[in-house]
């Protein structure tokens, strides 16, 4: 069986141009981040003559001249010259790897190679084929579209699959090429959403086809929003917490925006289940944020908790559900839409408290 994260060493070999600019980034930091985001501790870079200064950098670098080979059996990772990788390549291998043996991959010159580290210079070993992430040449085409592509969110909803992540990508291969911050481009998706929301508050068809194009812009943006952060290795607390935010934002003038709609209809369900609704996102936002906050602590503990938490509870938090509105407001029958809403909310809540609680109960028991 695989021993779990068994590689905490690194070893670079530098390219010539060890500067040059991947989505923002430079190849050599580039290079880095993603080992350090896998896990690693220690890298040394070899033909190099001092490490990159980098703010984001936190794992133990040093620099050598030429390859020399360390007199212990710990497995290494050697990553070519020139060879871009990302973290899902290194964990990947790191779930493959084990002691004692030597894996190589090679994909059009660019090259990986896990070995002891007395072994860690040579050739030969066990040639495996690349199971998942990134591993191509530096100087190839579309080397930022690979690595936008082998981008997953497991929190996906099922529009986000269907429809936004195909809208997402090439609109951030584009914003790679300007200014924007990944802060920005979410900040520009929220006002986007919160006005979709508020606009089914308008009577008539057309405010509802504006809903529907403002809150699709919005939900591609928040896609876009991640993948730019991570591609550029820009992911901040404060994006996090506005994502997080922003989310809740867009969803309660969502419902602002319907409860005005039907309003003017004359049939705006009683404050009963207007307090309702409104304690139950709350509610949810404040779970699902704990969870989210506690994702680390919770994953130490093997169990079904975690599969309902990030694949059936989780996804219901996303903008999937913002297609049921569109669909009442259509019919005519928002009222429904808002009792439904109300009481849905609140379960949701109570189920995923319950889940969370047990997870974090059992972490507290292994410690």
């Amino acid at each position: 069986m695989a021993i779990s994260d068994p590689i905490r060493d690194a070893i670079v070999l530098a390219n010539d141009d060890p500067l040059r600019p991947i989505a923002r980034v430079p190849f050599l930091v580039r290079t880095i981040l993603a080992l350090q985001r896998a896990g690693i501790e220690r890298c040394t870079l070899v033909g190099v003559a001092s490490p990159p200064g980098d703010r984001r950098i936190r794992c133990t670098l040093t620099s050598a001249p030429t390859l020399e080979p360390p007199a212990d059996d710990a497995l290494r990772l050697l990553v070519g010259a020139g060879t871009v990788i990302d973290d899902a390549l290194v964990r990947d291998l790191q779930t493959r790897a084990r002691p004692g043996e030597i894996l190589e991959m090679e994909e059009a010159g660019a090259r990986v190679r896990v070995a002891p580290g007395r072994s860690i210079a040579g050739n030969g070993g066990v040639r495996i084929a690349r199971g998942a992430g990134t591993l191509r040449p530096v100087a190839s085409n579309g080397v930022e579209s690979t690595l936008l592509l082998a981008l997953e969110n497991p929190r996906d909803g099922f529009l986000d699959r269907l429809i936004h992540r195909r809208l997402s990508r090439p609109l951030t291969s584009l914003l790679l090429r300007t200014p924007l911050s990944p802060n920005a481009v979410t900040t520009l998706g929220i006002a986007l959403g919160m006005a979709g929301g508020l606009a089914l508050a308008y009577p008539g068809r057309g405010p509802v086809v504006a809903a529907v194009l403002m809150l699709l812009a919005s939900s591609v943006l928040d896609c876009s929003d991640g993948e730019l952060a991570r591609l550029s290795h820009a992911e901040s607390k404060l994006g996090h917490w506005l994502d997080i935010t922003g989310d809740t934002a867009v969803h309660l003038a969502l419902l602002a925006g319907i409860g005005a709609r039907i309003a003017g209809m004359g049939s705006a369900p009683g404050w009963p289940v207007i307090v309702l609704l409104g304690f139950g996102v709350v509610a949810a936002f404040g779970v699902v944020t704990w969870s989210d906050d506690t994702e680390a602590r919770r994953r130490r503990v093997p169990g079904w908790e975690n599969r309902v938490l990030d694949g059936v509870l989780s996804p219901l938090s996303t903008r999937d559900w913002h297609v049921f509105p569109v669909a009442f407001a259509v019919a005519g029958r928002l009222d429904l839409l808002v009792v439904g809403a109300a009481f849905g909310a609140n379960v949701f809540w109570v189920a995923t408290l319950v889940v969370l609680l047990r997870v974090l109960r059992r972490a507290r028991g292994m410690r």
